[in-house]
């Protein structure tokens, strides 16, 4: 049997620095870490490139909502949306929109998930970023409050029946409920009577004397200035209710010109920074993109913080409330609401310039 001697070990020399991913053969490297990494940083690069777009338009409602692209008809939904709301205001809205997505994050534990699901939540995102980012500006300043106005007196003598109708359907085609207001209700129940008397009249005519024609013809003209007359009345109706309305929100606003807003902006910045990541991270995963399943499981890890910054905004209403003197009753529910309807006026505005 040879003789192979005594085999010594040396001990190893100790490290001047910790072995690192480069330091390893690329025999021993596991593609699939090199495919993780490459996934991360594309991702990365896309959500810091979103939100870096987003950021610079945040100053300005009209080129933020250029840069996101909603057009009249979604912020016309979006107002729709945010004023059911009732219960709980703004904070309401926001946890509305983000709850639906860490259910849909949470089944990333045990399957992946179909591109269109994600799809789906991208336009609820997009509308919360906005909402977010014009709240932001409220608190900046960049959006003024308004300030208390006085009621005008309401006159529609000098407007058409034609311009009334053609008002109140394109009311109708922005918002389907309108049409639900008793005061429409009326007046299509009279542009309906309208429309009964001109055929009577026009099917009798021809049977009434040459004598009689101007005598019968100024009954019908009659009837249908009573018809006319009560569909202005109704519309006056509508304008002066909406009138009131806004009254009532810009002396609820006085509220809201008591508060520190301005100690909001850093809270809410960091909520929309959040949502954009959320946004942007879907986006990439509905790609198609290959084993994305660990990043949206990654991203539903990050519930409890995301949901806490919606939180810590009722945590400062509360401190709103507690540091102003004689503080409405069920202040943070009120502050809330105020939000809701300032952005729900701002969003119209948005939704106008868009038409």
């Amino acid at each position: 049997m040879a003789n192979f001697g005594t085999f010594r070990f040396s001990p190893c020399p100790r490290l001047s620095r910790p072995i690192s991913f480069f330091d390893l053969p690329i025999a021993l490297i596991d593609s699939r870490n090199i495919h993780k990494m490459g996934l991360m940083m594309e991702l990365e690069k896309r959500v810091s490139g979103d939100w870096i777009d987003v950021r610079e338009a945040a100053a300005d409602p009209y080129r933020l909502n250029t840069l996101l692209k909603i057009p009249a008809e979604r912020l016309a939904d979006l107002v729709s949306f945010i004023r059911l709301c009732v219960e709980e205001g703004l904070l309401e809205y926001k946890g509305v929109v983000l709850r639906p997505v860490f259910v849909v994050l949470e089944q990333t534990r045990y399957q992946n998930l179909r591109p269109e699901e994600l799809a789906s939540h991208e336009a609820p995102l997009e509308g919360l970023l906005l909402v977010t980012l014009l709240q932001r500006m409220i608190c900046s300043g960049a959006i003024p409050l308004p300030t208390e106005k006085k009621a005008e007196p309401i006159t529609t003598a000098e407007l058409s029946v034609n311009q009334v109708i053609a008002d109140i359907k394109e009311r109708i085609k922005h918002d389907a409920n309108f049409q639900k207001h008793p005061a429409v209700k009326n007046i299509f129940m009279q542009v309906g009577m309208y429309q009964q008397e001109k055929g009577k009249m026009a099917e009798l005519l021809p049977m009434i004397r040459e004598d009689k024609r101007e005598t019968f013809k100024q009954n019908f003209q009659n009837t249908f200035n009573q018809i006319f007359d009560s569909i202005k009345n109704n519309y006056a109706d509508i304008l002066r209710q909406e009138q009131e309305q806004q009254l009532a929100l810009d002396t609820q606003v006085e509220l809201m010109h008591r508060l520190e807003l301005k100690s909001l902006v850093p809270l809410l910045n960091d909520q929309a920074k959040a949502v954009s990541r959320i946004r942007s991270t879907l986006a990439f995963a509905a790609e198609d993109k290959y084993k994305t399943r660990e990043i949206l499981a990654g991203l539903h890890r990050d519930r409890q913080d995301i949901m806490g910054k919606i939180d810590r905004e009722r945590e400062v209403y509360e401190k709103f409330c507690a540091g102003i003197t004689n503080p409405p009753d069920n202040c943070p529910h009120k502050i809330s609401s105020r939000f809701r309807d300032l952005l729900i006026r701002t969003l119209e505005m948005l939704s106008r310039s868009e038409e």
